[in-house]
């Protein structure tokens, strides 16, 4: 898991069949006072999460496709929570 922060969302105009309908966030990690570090990554949302929530995102694959009932999906990344 990786403690990030929501800087903006995703749209796709031509996506993978599985991502229909899906919200898609862009997560970029935070350090320990905070601030942004690292590249923001894209990914899907089943929390409701919004712009400047601080989120844990996982990049476990396997589940990621376990979200969206598909296993050939190529997504990785999820949020996995909202942090408070």
């Amino acid at each position: 898991m990786i403690v990030s922060r929501v800087v903006g969302h995703a749209v796709s105009s031509h996506c993978h069949p599985s991502l229909k309908g899906c919200k898609m966030l862009l997560c970029q990690p935070v350090g320990p006072d905070d601030e942004l570090i690292g590249a923001p990554s894209v990914a899907i949302d089943v929390f409701g999460a919004g712009l400047h929530d601080k989120v844990f995102v996982s990049t476990d694959g396997i589940g990621a496709r376990h979200l969206v009932h598909d296993e050939s999906s190529p997504i990785r990344n999820f949020i996995q929570g909202i942090i408070d």
